[in-house]
């Protein structure tokens, strides 16, 4: 009896494997094909289901910041949208089987994300739907769709389950410290074509920055986005107070060092957002009210005495980074600045007339593939505006009028309410958190306020910024397990029953 169903189980065994390696076989044969790569992919992720039910969420954590792309999926998204995707989907199921995995349910947050994904639903079915290029429709829009859902996703994957305190705070180091990964868009373009195949998890696109003003400028995108993820990562880890230490001078030196990475993209929102997230980082520390301030402000002015020193000697791109100071930078860097932003202003003048046809029910993020393509072939060409392409496609360089062109006054609503809920948990979390989170509560509501800002007031793209946004507010959560409320303080009968008891 034994024998036999021992038989009867290696049978079954060769009579699984062996067709599936058959299949595998068949597809390495074809390595190239779209078909292939999608069922060699799906064979692993099959075999890595018990590493997947265990470690899902603790991955997504760490990944949703990562600059790396799904190549083997239809418009190459994030890795970070897909493992959220997955990681909802196994949290859910979770839930339903029973299991101890509970969501950690903040209902304002909630209820306001789940008022806007209506509202982005209704618009597009009024819109002419959600088409993508990489789905071989003629409307494209649909990676913004995409984007825009996944953040939402992402919210509620991420909330499924509470961090343990003993690894809330490298959790919440590696969620900041996971974006230096766009720097290997960079590295794969500078290392030349016998690594280009790495191409095939960063995005190529963020290289295309360096390879076009390799001989002007040399803008490295992902060196400056890297270095303001390292700067994110070094406050949440030591906060400013740590940073400035003077007794562990490496810290400081850390800091001046991405700083200064940060110039070489020729980006001025980087300098902006570096400079916002310090200031409301500084005040939120109450370093303001303290001696601490005016030694900050002596060694700025410094600082800035030695850079102006040196300004005219310093790469194009640095100084393009710095044209918005009023300083005497190189005329190639400012010219170049320059005319970004004019092109700008004359969007947004062609623009704003068009809102109020907009107010209630928006135009959405779908747009005619044809109508792109001849514009772009016009511009490239001399025959039209620069930003004539920019304005079909809907990126209008605003965070404001890339919210309420596509969802009306209805989609802009429900995101300040959204914005409104996630203050509040942010400061509830920072004033009540544990003390083992403290820096890492005041961070991330600095954080939050810092990206806001930048987003209303200098430039944003709302399918990419939400989330910034989401994530944010969700790892405050999932720290936190909710909201913080404030501790309640023994009173005197209860000090005195308890001095009472024996031992």
């Amino acid at each position: 009896m034994f024998a036999e169903s021992t038989f009867l189980r290696s049978l079954l065994i060769f009579g699984i494997l062996v067709p599936v390696a058959v299949v595998m076989g068949y597809m390495l044969a074809t390595p190239t094909q779209f078909t292939s790569i999608a069922m060699v992919g799906l064979f692993f992720m099959a075999l890595s289901i018990p590493a997947w039910i265990k470690w899902h969420h603790t991955w997504l954590v760490f990944t949703w910041n990562a600059t790396l792309i799904v190549f083997f999926f239809p418009g190459e998204p994030y890795l970070g949208v897909m493992i959220a995707a997955a990681s909802f989907f196994i949290s859910v199921l979770n839930r339903t089987l029973g299991k101890r995995d509970t969501f950690v349910h903040v209902p304002s947050v909630a209820w306001a994300l789940i008022c806007l994904t209506l509202v982005i639903v209704v618009t597009a079915m009024f819109t002419g739907g959600i088409g993508s290029r990489a789905l071989g429709s003629e409307t494209y829009g649909g990676r913004r769709y995409f984007g825009v859902f996944g953040a939402i996703v992402g919210y509620f994957a991420l909330v499924a389950q509470r961090v343990p305190l003993e690894r809330a705070r490298r959790a919440a180091h590696g969620y900041f410290l996971s974006g230096v990964t766009i720097v290997g868009s960079d590295l794969t373009y500078l290392a030349g074509p016998s690594f280009y195949f790495l191409f095939a998890i960063f995005p190529p696109v963020l290289a295309g920055l360096l390879a076009t003003t390799q001989t002007t400028m040399a803008r490295s995108a992902g060196i400056a986005w890297a270095a303001l993820a390292a700067f994110c990562y070094l406050i949440v880890r030591f906060g400013l107070r740590g940073l400035f230490d003077l007794t562990r001078p490496w810290r400081l030196f850390g800091l001046g060092v991405v700083v200064v990475a940060s110039l070489f993209g020729g980006f001025r929102s980087a300098v902006i957002t570096i400079g916002l997230i310090f200031v409301v980082q500084f005040y939120f520390e109450g370093l303001h009210r303290t001696r601490l301030l005016p030694g900050f402000l002596l060694g700025g002015l410094l600082l800035a005495a030695v850079g102006l020193a040196f300004l005219d000697k310093m790469p194009l791109s640095v100084q393009r980074s710095l044209s918005f100071l009023p300083l005497d930078v190189d005329t190639r860097a400012r010219q170049d600045a320059d005319a970004t932003l004019d092109w700008r202003l004359q969007m947004w003048k062609i623009t704003l007339p068009d809102v109020p046809k907009y107010l209630f029910l928006g135009k959405g993020f779908s747009y005619s593939g044809a109508d792109y393509y001849l514009t772009g072939e016009a511009v490239k060409h001399g025959l039209m505006q620069a930003y004539e392409d920019t304005l079909i496609s809907g990126n209008y360089h605003n965070g404001l009028l890339t919210l309420i062109i596509p969802f009306g006054v209805f989609g802009t609503g429900a995101f300040c309410w959204f914005c409104i809920a996630s203050l509040h948990v942010l400061r509830r979390n920072y004033r009540f958190g544990h003390p083992e989170l403290r820096l890492v509560n005041t961070f991330l509501l600095s954080h939050f306020v810092a990206r806001l800002i930048f987003y209303v007031f200098f430039y944003g793209q709302f399918d990419l910024d939400l989330m910034v946004f989401t994530g944010n507010i969700a790892l405050s959560i999932s720290l936190n397990g909710g909201v913080a409320g404030p501790r309640p303080t023994p009173t005197s009968d209860t000090v005195s029953r308890e001095a009472a008891l024996p031992g």
